[in-house]
């Protein structure tokens, strides 16, 4: 199985001048703890509600301070191509629990989080067993 056929495909993403308020209401709005930061099509970096926690923590204004300021800029991607397994290897090695699907020239296709990929192996594993009991009978 590949990224393409579990990804969300629905991202919701913002702006690279929009302030760490209006990343957070959106958050809120989605019920959501990752926002996509998106730039003439293409993913420039990426924020969680981790980030926007630890960086209130230090007392600044919401509203002074723009996404592309504190945004990760060093984005973990995959294609729709990738499979599920690798995919599930690549998220555990870089440490990270959500993988923005990209295309040519970095567009935003999609995105994986690993309850996503949880699902699909759970199912796997399922199947796995229901083989192997199939064989012993």
């Amino acid at each position: 199985m590949f990224l393409k056929d579990i990804m969300q495909k629905k991202v919701v993403t913002i702006s690279p001048d929009a302030t760490i308020r209006e990343a957070a209401k959106k958050m809120k709005d989605y019920r959501i703890g990752y926002l996509v930061i998106t730039g003439s099509d293409a993913i420039k970096g990426c924020i969680t509600d981790r980030d926007l926690v630890i960086w209130l923590a230090n007392g600044k204004s919401p509203d002074d301070t723009r996404v592309d300021q504190i945004m990760q800029s060093n984005i973990v991607t995959a294609t729709p191509e990738t499979d599920v397994f690798d995919a599930s290897k690549l998220m555990a090695r870089k440490k990270i629990r959500r993988l923005p699907i990209t295309g040519e020239n970095g567009r935003l296709l999609g995105l994986v989080s690993v309850s996503d990929i949880a699902s699909v192996l759970e199912e796997e594993v399922d199947n796995f067993f229901h083989v192997e009991e199939a064989y012993q009978l």
